[in-house]
């Protein structure tokens, strides 16, 4: 069996060799990996963020010229030929950059061509929603495919991310207004009725002092005397009514009204009540 000798002389290329291909199979092993996440998100939140991202003309995570980190002047679009790939199960959408000089984090790219950006949004449940991104590049003149290395996917996501944690604290926040403004309209409703029930009890107040003026007002009503000793003025018509005074034998009263039963008189101190008609006399 013929063996294979390797000339010293030459093994130290060799091994240069080995070690290039080496390297060069490991720096490629993570080009065109893409990314991929499930997100507690609904399906409709997700998809109108990447539908908005798609549509806003920049590509990111990769660049032309030195100083930049973006690549602008890129279109939405729903097909491309671009992708080798087919895409994964659910809504795909694409944001295309044409004319594109050699962009940076590409693999070994080079010369005139176009970079796609590749977004698949699948429901998985009611609050659960699988975002896939993939990009590439793809020269003008040879076709050559250059997958990248994940930054582009990586700042997409990053821009997605951002936009739906902006979304859902816009959305707190105006829960949180929205609670606040009607636990504010309550305190209102409720001081306005106690500014009402304050006015109310005011009036009636002073409709209750007006009378009460009224009555100790009057005078002139017809004489009557206290036939009995002790006899209870009431404050109303009935004897288990409270006793406002006891009236003398004999002292004078002013008969202000009457029942059948009773009579209201004022006494010459002014205090006001009831009395039974039988303790009173009062001439016809």
């Amino acid at each position: 069996m013929r063996q294979l000798r390797l000339v010293p002389a030459i093994l130290p290329v060799v091994v240069l060799l080995i070690s290039a291909l080496t390297a060069s199979a490991a720096d490629k092993s993570h080009y065109g990996d893409g990314f991929t996440i499930d997100l507690d998100e609904s399906y409709d939140r997700v998809l109108q963020v990447v539908k908005q991202v798609s549509e806003d003309g920049v590509i990111r995570g990769s660049s032309e010229y030195k100083g930049t980190a973006e690549l602008y002047g890129a279109s939405p679009g729903t097909s491309t030929n671009v992708f080798r790939t087919r895409p994964a199960p659910g809504t795909v959408l694409y944001k295309i950059r044409k004319e594109t000089i050699a962009p940076d984090h590409f693999y070994q790219s080079n010369d005139v061509g176009t970079v796609a950006v590749r977004y698949v949004v699948k429901a998985l449940g009611p609050k659960s929603t699988r975002l896939t991104i993939d990009a590439i590049f793809q020269e003008d003149s040879h076709h050559h495919y250059h997958p990248s290395d994940g930054t582009v996917e990586n700042a997409e996501f990053l821009a997605i991310s951002d936009e739906i944690k902006d979304i859902n604290d816009r959305e707190v926040k105006a829960k949180q207004d929205a609670f606040y403004a009607a636990e504010a309209q309550k305190m209102a409703d409720l001081l306005a009725q106690l500014d009402q029930a304050r006015a109310a009890l005011k009036v009636s107040t002073a409709k209750e002092q007006d009378l009460a003026k009224k009555v100790n007002a009057v005078s002139g009503g017809k004489p009557g005397r206290v036939k009995t000793a002790g006899t209870d003025l009431k404050a109303l018509p009935y004897n288990e009514s409270k006793t406002v005074a006891s009236l003398a034998q004999g002292e004078s009263v002013s008969v202000l009204a009457q029942t059948r039963s009773w009579y209201r008189v004022q006494a010459a101190d002014g205090k006001q009540g009831w009395v039974y008609r039988l303790m009173l006399e009062v001439p016809e």
